[in-house]
């Protein structure tokens, strides 16, 4: 169950779509910068405040209104740091943890791939329809994924 630091909400009457109440910094990149940080910049405004059709909130401690799940939710500052799960477990930083991936999930007996990875904690995570496999959405999500990873060494396991 739950610890008393977090509380989970299904409103009846949730939006859906895009988040937009308090959301992390995102990445100083900039479209102009080129291509690649423009789906830099996309993925980040995507993490922070997608929803995926989810309809779950949250109550932060210390707070008078309940936020949306999003994956920003659990991985705070654009998951730069370490971040809380609604369930009180804590989240590594996601600075590093493309290169781990892919990788073997014992759980599911399978390979996973960073997209199946990205898939999984949408739907398990925040409640939500994932995008589709290699859509824009799906692909600008694993690009801002990787930009956090651009100096780990590949294979490395995240702590």
């Amino acid at each position: 169950m739950f610890n008393h630091k977090w509380r989970l909400i299904l409103p009846a009457t949730a939006s859906l779509g895009l988040a937009t109440a308090n959301a992390a910094p995102t990445p100083a990149i900039t479209a102009a910068d080129s291509p690649m940080g423009a789906a830099v910049a996309r993925g980040a405004q995507l993490f922070d405040h997608a929803r995926f059709g989810s309809t779950m909130t949250w109550v932060p401690d210390m707070a008078f209104h309940a936020k949306p799940m999003t994956c920003g939710a659990c991985h705070t500052n654009g998951g730069k740091t370490i971040g809380t799960m609604p369930n009180g477990k804590q989240i590594p930083s996601l600075i590093g943890a493309a290169a781990d991936f892919p990788r073997y999930n014992a759980k599911k007996h399978a390979v996973f791939t960073l997209q199946r990875q990205l898939v999984h904690c949408i739907r398990a995570g925040i409640g939500g329809k994932a995008p589709a496999y290699d859509s824009p959405a799906m692909i600008d999500l694993e690009v801002y994924l990787i930009s956090l990873s651009k100096t780990a060494p590949i294979g490395r396991n995240v702590p």
